[in-house]
């Protein structure tokens, strides 16, 4: 998976994110089983959908009230009761979505910053045809997804200096002034990224609406395979729809 093309992933990902929200329960196990299947295969370490599942679980919690819990428009809240129906609705509605999320965090998890956006831009060729403000916002997306694990990165510095000062205050207060100390530096930095990425873009002639074809690698076998996996998955989904 590490090595597909990047056109495949974000086109895959598009389209089995679509059909998800379509496919009944057996499209929903079938997308179940095969994710399971792909997570192990891309040896990912399980500790990255660690804050998926607790997100999943707020969300199981809101729906399953939302959606399970019933009562009378003459009765007050606390006399209602819970519906079996409403229940599996909201089963229904965080499967897809922990679905989709999943195959989301799987594709960020095996595909770099820079193909991430290659990937997306891909698919904004034709809008560049009918407006030149295409081109600046595939631009925007890639300078995006290249620079988050920078920011990232120097956040990651900043904080480990800051533990080398001292213990960290366990008083509230001061643990927001500590923040705000902290978020300045890393402001200048990325100012300071985006000063010096302008001058290169001026440097090198570039202008808005400007637009160069993207040069991809061509395609191998790898990614053939790959296109008639998703191509199989998504017929079967639409199959069980």
């Amino acid at each position: 998976m590490h090595h597909l093309d990047p056109r495949i992933k974000v086109g895959g990902l598009a389209v089995l994110s679509l059909l998800m929200t379509m496919t009944r329960w057996q499209g929903l196990a079938l997308t179940s089983v095969t994710l399971l299947g792909l997570v192990l295969l891309s040896r990912t370490p399980l500790k990255l959908y660690r804050s998926l599942i607790v997100v999943l679980i707020w969300m199981g919690l809101f729906y399953g009230l939302a959606s399970g819990w019933v009562w009378s428009e003459n009765r007050p809240f606390w006399y209602g009761h819970w519906s079996p129906n409403g229940l599996t609705q909201a089963v229904d509605i965080v499967w897809r979505i922990g679905l989709i999320f999943t195959m989301t965090r799987l594709y960020t998890a095996v595909t770099k910053p820079l193909d991430q956006g290659l990937g997306i831009v891909y698919f904004f060729n034709p809008f560049i045809r009918i407006t030149p403000k295409a081109a600046d916002f595939a631009l925007l997306i890639t300078l995006t997804l290249r620079f988050i694990p920078l920011i990232i990165e120097e956040a990651s510095i900043i904080w480990k200096v800051r533990l080398l000062k001292g213990k960290w205050p366990s008083s509230r207060v001061k643990q927001s002034w500590e923040l705000i100390q902290l978020a300045v530096p890393l402001i200048l930095l990325s100012l300071r990224r985006a000063e010096e990425l302008a001058e290169n873009l001026m440097a090198r002639g570039y202008a808005s609406g400007n637009y160069r074809r993207l040069v991809f690698h061509e395609r191998t076998a790898r990614d053939r395979f790959g296109v008639v996996m998703i191509g199989v998955w998504g017929i079967l989904l639409l199959f069980l729809r």
